[in-house]
């Protein structure tokens, strides 16, 4: 094999991650770092057969997603004697991709876990006065393992320890490949460790628990259903507001009416969470109508009390509550040119942004809806339909149920129009109809958009829901859709 070097020859502190199908934990592992020591380089060594480490600004990938370095499955079939495992020998391959850093590297550097983050600066691990920095661990709830460096995080001295021909891993002594029921189990770590002591080169013990914390086996699907909440529950280790967001100007008001008499569970809980998490902007959630608790838990949510209009005879009342609530809303905020409209029930479930939300979805080229329904919404959604044709619009249907942007001017010039305050309408349809009759939307489909996954029965096909959390950018639920296995997987991913 040709000797290519991927690394840096100046010195410089330097980090390597091996990454294999984990993205959002290999990149919050990186945002931690630059958080807490902003001066370090990354190379990533991506092993990925499903979700490859996506591009990163400062970041050096080395790209065996292909088996274009090492083909893994053909380098275990040269151990006969080799032992399954039920992570497919998933230590051992990663063994060898550090090794293969190691090799290719002129410098010294730290290694990470791909599931780790980091608590506060680790510039004391970098040092070139001794072969490691890190902790031994002993690892007694395995008879068979010996003692090893725990590498997690850990600081390797490759020009020292080559000078004494050490390699960071020793094939021959690694059990579960090169089976001997003589040897101990030598894990990643143990043969370098052992080595450089053997070669009486010294090392400094440091309790990493002080600096990361560490999920384990992030990479192993058992794991994968609970890693979301871990990252929700330590996001303030990685999320950096001048490197994760855009801070600059006034924040994008993000408004969601709320009536309790209408809320089902912790739907509201769950709809903030995403936002927190998700939204890749300057924001502020107003919550419009009904106070409730939330609003106490950040400086990134208000409320804006607006009771409940009286009711009109014939016309469905949520409808004129929402032109009473956006009313205060502009009222309190009288410079914003706009806002994200958005209900209780939309939870973001992957990173988004102002492109995600401004562009134009909708459900359907045409709208249907009975006058005579018995549904005050259904009956909204008929005459909508009535005034558009009556005026020579397209009826195509824009009620995506997902966050939808609207300028203040646009929509008070139809509330003027069609006296909104009290005649209800399907305003959504009226305003991006009215005033973009010539575009061709994105239109929404369950099994082809990454955009949403809705809920809309009490048996929804729970493979959609689960895979909407990989798939999809939202998930939506009617009333009906409000289920406890919906309840249950939102509670897990958001740790709430």
């Amino acid at each position: 094999m040709k000797m290519v070097n991927y690394m840096q020859s100046k010195m410089e502190k330097r980090v390597c991650i091996v990454h294999y199908n984990t993205p959002e934990l290999t990149t919050a592992t990186i945002k931690s770092l630059w958080k807490h020591t902003p001066e370090c380089t990354v190379t990533v060594f991506d092993n990925s057969d499903k979700y490859p480490f996506p591009h990163m600004d400062g970041v050096t990938i080395i790209d065996n997603t292909k088996k274009q370095i090492c083909d893994f499955d053909k380098w275990i079939q040269g151990y006969p004697k080799r032992v399954a495992t039920p992570c497919n020998w998933g230590s051992e391959k990663h063994m060898w991709s550090v090794e293969y850093m190691y090799q290719h590297s002129d410098e010294g550097f730290v290694l990470l876990d791909s599931d780790v983050l980091i608590k506060k600066d680790i510039s004391c691990f970098f040092d070139e006065s001794v072969a490691w920095s890190g902790m031994v661990e002993h690892q007694p709830q395995h008879w068979r393992h010996t003692v090893r460096l725990a590498p997690y995080c850990l600081w390797i001295n490759v020009p020292m320890a080559k000078k004494q021909g050490i390699s960071f891993m020793s094939e021959g002594r690694i059990l579960k490949i090169s089976y001997n029921p003589a040897l101990p189990w030598y894990d990643t770590g143990a043969s370098y460790y052992e080595d450089c002591n053997r070669a009486g080169l010294t090392g400094k013990e440091i309790d990493i628990n002080n600096y990361i914390i560490h999920l384990g086996a992030g990479s192993q699907e058992g794991v994968r259903k609970s890693w979301r909440a871990w990252l929700g529950k330590y996001k303030n280790l990685y999320e950096d507001t001048n490197m994760e967001k855009k801070k600059s100007g006034e924040p994008i008001l993000v408004v969601i009416p709320y009536c309790s008499q209408g809320a089902q569970g912790r739907e509201l809980e769950y709809a903030v969470a995403g936002w927190r998490r998700h939204f890749k902007e300057n924001y502020l959630i107003v919550l419009a109508g009904e106070d409730h608790p939330i609003t106490k838990t950040g400086d990134d949510i208000i409320c804006i009390e607006s009771k409940r209009v009286d009711p009109v005879p014939g016309m469905y009342r949520q409808h004129l509550d929402y032109v009473s609530c956006f009313r205060k809303v502009h009222e309190a905020f009288p410079d914003s040119k706009g806002f994200i409209f958005v209900a209780d029930d939309v939870y973001a479930v992957n990173d988004f942004d102002m492109t995600d939300v401004m562009f134009l979805k909708q459900r359907g080229s045409t709208m249907k809806a009975d006058i005579n329904s018995s549904n005050g919404w259904q009956r909204d959604k008929a005459r909508t339909i009535e005034l558009l044709k009556k005026e020579g619009y397209p009826i195509r249907n824009f009620t995506t149920h997902l966050p939808q942007w609207f300028e203040w001017d646009k929509l008070e010039a139809l509330w003027d129009k069609y006296d909104m305050d009290h005649n209800s309408y399907v305003f959504e349809d009226l305003y991006y109809n009215i005033y973009y009759p010539t575009r061709v939307p994105f239109q929404l489909h369950i099994d082809y958009d990454n955009l949403k996954c809705g809920v809309y029965r009490s048996n929804p096909r729970l493979e959609y829901i689960r895979k909407a959390f990989d798939e999809k950018i939202w998930i939506q639920n009617s009333v009906e859709g409000w289920i406890p296995a919906l309840d249950k997987m939102l509670a897990d991913y958001y740790g709430i």
